[in-house]
């Protein structure tokens, strides 16, 4: 991946943006969702609106910041590490997936208290976990477009992007605290294992 030179504006953009991320999860903790403006993020991270916007185009776009990083990420992870051409191995295709996911969650997870409070306001705005599932759909259609590329049938590529968006989905419904998801998360995914163990007698 190209990454372009770290300037002092690069720099400045990523510690303005870090800010509002900061501010606005403060502020979520503090009030709930739906009582925090964007002026209030603003202002807490001491800058302007029209910086707001610069980086976000609503309050919710903050809490899926790293999104779209993550999904580059993984996909470029599925295009470089895929094992021959993945035709129509499902196991083989979702393995690709949870590997794509272990390498690239240290880099971009939320911190555990961002975590957290993300996890209170699903539970707490079914408009939040609207969004949530649409980022969730989004990434799950770029990462069957990263298998296909790497050589997966396209109903292949679909099935195994969705069940792993099924098995995230299950650790986070199950995990009680945002620490305890990746051990939900394995078990969701050993759970699938299961599926073929069923011999005709």
């Amino acid at each position: 991946m190209h990454h372009p030179p770290d300037t002092l504006h690069a720099r400045k953009r990523r510690k303005a943006r870090a800010m509002i991320v900061s501010a606005a999860f403060q502020l979520f903790a503090e009030h709930g969702f739906d009582n925090v403006t964007v002026a209030a993020i603003a202002e807490r991270a001491e800058v302007g609106r029209t910086t707001f916007f610069r980086y976000f185009g609503d309050k919710q776009q903050v809490l899926f910041a790293d999104d779209g990083a993550e999904a580059d990420r993984m996909c470029a992870y599925v295009r470089e590490k895929a094992p021959r051409p993945l035709g129509e191995d499902l196991c083989t295709a979702l393995e690709l997936l949870r590997e794509a996911d272990t390498a690239v969650r240290p880099h971009t997870a939320l911190s555990p208290a961002h975590s957290a409070v993300l996890a209170r306001l699903l539970r707490e705005s079914s408009d939040l976990r609207s969004r949530y599932l649409l980022t969730r759909q989004q990434r799950a259609t770029r990462l069957a477009g990263a298998l296909v590329e790497a050589g997966a049938a396209e109903k292949v590529a679909v099935l195994a992007a969705h069940t792993a968006m099924a098995c995230e989905l299950t650790a986070m419904r199950l995990a009680d605290n945002p620490e305890a998801l990746p051990v939900r998360l394995d078990e969701a995914h050993g759970l699938l294992r299961t599926l073929g163990g069923r011999t005709a007698s």
